[in-house]
């Protein structure tokens, strides 16, 4: 349903209270984009406004255009617009509303995995896989400091698809555990990139899917000494370095 909007409604929806608590956070550069947006080429696509009353006090919640809305609110004195269209949806349950936030922004791709960690993470106990996304919230944000949320989920996650549409199972979480507290020490120590932690990471899998152990105690020794001795300067890409950690693996 199409419905109209004042500029003084939208305001009320942007308010703290009233801003949903798995959506992402409201980015003042953003905001700033899509205001000159707006002035320049006026509004190109229509907020999605939840009804929400059937399960929430809030009754009516913005679920796609937090920034756009914001945007319309910052607007100077004086702009010609004053209200604007908005699509209303009725949702039944709080797992619908955000099934169509994890969509509409996995289509946009305006969303990152942070984003979708972040979410999943407030969206809290209702999701019977809370418990992954917990324990993968708390290694981004406590645990492995400077290790990329996409990284970690390609450490982690079965899927991306899986990981972003609120399913996230892990493939293998003590081989994983495993392996990013080596990558950890290695970027920590080394100051090695994500190409190159990648080409471990794949290394490793490669290995794990084709049935043979990874002696981690070995594996460490000897990426520490190799590394130590620069013997991967001239290493550029994932693959090479997926090579490199083949070779001083296997050498004799």
């Amino acid at each position: 349903m199409i419905k109209e909007l004042k500029k003084s409604e939208l305001k009320t929806l942007l308010t703290e209270k009233n801003l949903l608590e798995f959506n992402r956070d409201i980015q003042p550069r953003h905001v700033d984009k899509m205001t000159k947006s707006v002035m320049n080429c006026g509004i190109l696509r229509l907020p999605v406004i939840g009804d929400v009353s059937s399960f929430d006090s809030r009754d009516m919640v913005i679920v796609d255009g937090q920034h756009l809305c914001k945007a319309i609110v910052n607007l100077p004195l004086g702009s010609s617009i004053n209200k604007i269209p908005v699509l209303v949806k009725k949702y039944d349950t709080k797992q619908e509303v955000i099934n169509d936030i994890s969509k509409l922004n996995n289509t946009q791709k305006s969303w990152n995995d942070e984003n979708y960690l972040e979410a999943w993470f407030k969206y809290g106990r209702d999701n019977e896989y809370f418990s992954n996304y917990s324990y993968l919230y708390n290694l981004y944000n406590s645990v492995y400091d400077g290790l990329s949320c996409g990284f970690l989920v390609d450490l982690y996650a079965t899927t991306k698809s899986g990981f972003r549409e609120g399913s996230l199972e892990f493939r293998n979480r003590e081989f994983s555990d495993k392996l990013a507290n080596l990558c950890y020490d290695l970027q920590l120590n080394y100051n090695k990139a994500t190409f190159a932690l990648q080409g471990l990471r794949m290394w490793a899998f490669s290995r794990l899917s084709d049935k043979k152990d990874v002696d981690w105690t070995k594996l460490t020794s000897r990426l520490n000494r190799s590394l130590r001795k620069g013997e991967d300067r001239n290493i550029q890409g994932r693959e090479d370095f997926r090579a490199f950690v083949q070779e001083i693996y296997t050498r004799l």
